[in-house]
């Protein structure tokens, strides 16, 4: 049985982040999203975008807990919204309707209502963020990315061997041309801690109003697609794409995860840093108040936080 509510010693103006472990997904979700500030910024009529991670065809933490998002997509149509719409595009070998056929997703969203509309055939349409310095010739995204009134990022929280890890900030690789992912991103030589800066800046080209990163299950070394499993049975929520990706980070070093991500500041890592810079997020630790419900580990999360 979940605890009570914790909320940990906060003053002024913060972000909030919602990070839950309920009696069930359902309720772990409905409890971090409400933690977090609520759906209440979707407007009737409105088109909301959910992202889930379909990097592959591998079932979660490989990719989104199809629960996940039967769960938000629910959520979402409680704000009497015109189109929910679940989307995403896949790695380069794989349609990807074909994968979320695969892991679940295709039927959860489509118990739930939303349309299915994948990434994969475009339109696309090429931006160049001034900041991005590290995409030269910029890339392309979808159009659909621009007609929508909002994006809801349902990332997964783990560990990544090329990224060290990945959650909201990289979920929108998703969101990018497979030419760009494949010729310009994973080219050999942005490997290290220029691949973080080149993740954080695809983040320049659209903003989520809303992040339910899953740690139903999590990867703490390995990933994206395999990798040592543990299930925290969190869900973790917020506005901000920073707040959110630095809580991940915590709760990995409570589990134990890989020397990349325990020999240093959850701030020290690349894709933190670029984004810090760019103002995607919050800009210290004192920014984020932490707002749990039944996570016994909450204040070691907030420790790790809060050393820089």
């Amino acid at each position: 049985m979940a605890t009570e509510k914790t909320s940990l010693p906060s003053q002024g103006d913060k972000v909030l982040v919602g990070v839950a472990r309920g009696d069930s997904v359902a309720d772990s979700i409905h409890r971090a999203v409400e933690l977090a500030g609520g759906l209440g910024f979707i407007k009737a009529g409105q088109t909301v975008l959910v992202k889930p991670n379909v990097n592959s065809a591998d079932p979660y933490p490989g990719t989104t807990n199809p629960e996940v998002v039967y769960e938000v997509v629910k959520m979402v149509w409680e704000r009497d919204p015109r189109r929910v719409i679940v989307a995403d595009r896949s790695g380069y070998w794989g349609a990807t309707i074909d994968f979320m056929k695969k892991v679940g997703i295709y039927d959860a969203a489509g118990e739930a209502k939303a349309e299915i509309i994948p990434f994969d055939d475009g339109p696309w349409v090429e931006v160049h963020p001034k900041e991005a310095k590290h995409w030269e010739h910029g890339f392309r995204i979808p159009r659909l990315i621009q007609e929508v009134d909002h994006i809801i990022s349902l990332p997964v929280v783990k560990t990544h061997r090329i990224a060290t890890f990945t959650m909201s900030l990289k979920n929108f690789v998703g969101i990018i041309h497979p030419d760009d992912r494949t010729g310009y991103l994973h080219r050999q030589d942005h490997y290290g801690p220029t691949f973080g800066r080149l993740i954080a800046e695809i983040n320049l080209a659209a903003k989520p109003s809303f992040i339910v990163a899953d740690g139903t299950r999590a990867f703490i070394s390995g990933g994206p697609a395999r990798g040592e499993m543990v299930e925290p049975r969190i869900i973790i929520a917020s506005t901000d794409r920073v707040a959110t990706d630095v809580t991940g980070l915590a709760l990995l070093k409570v589990l134990g995860t890989i020397e990349d991500i325990m020999g240093k500041s959850v701030w020290e890592q690349p894709q933190i840093q670029r984004a810090v810079e760019l103002g995607l997020g919050v800009q210290k630790p004192e920014d984020i108040s932490l707002q749990g419900y039944g996570v016994t580990e909450l204040e070691e999360i907030q420790r790790h936080i809060l050393a820089t």
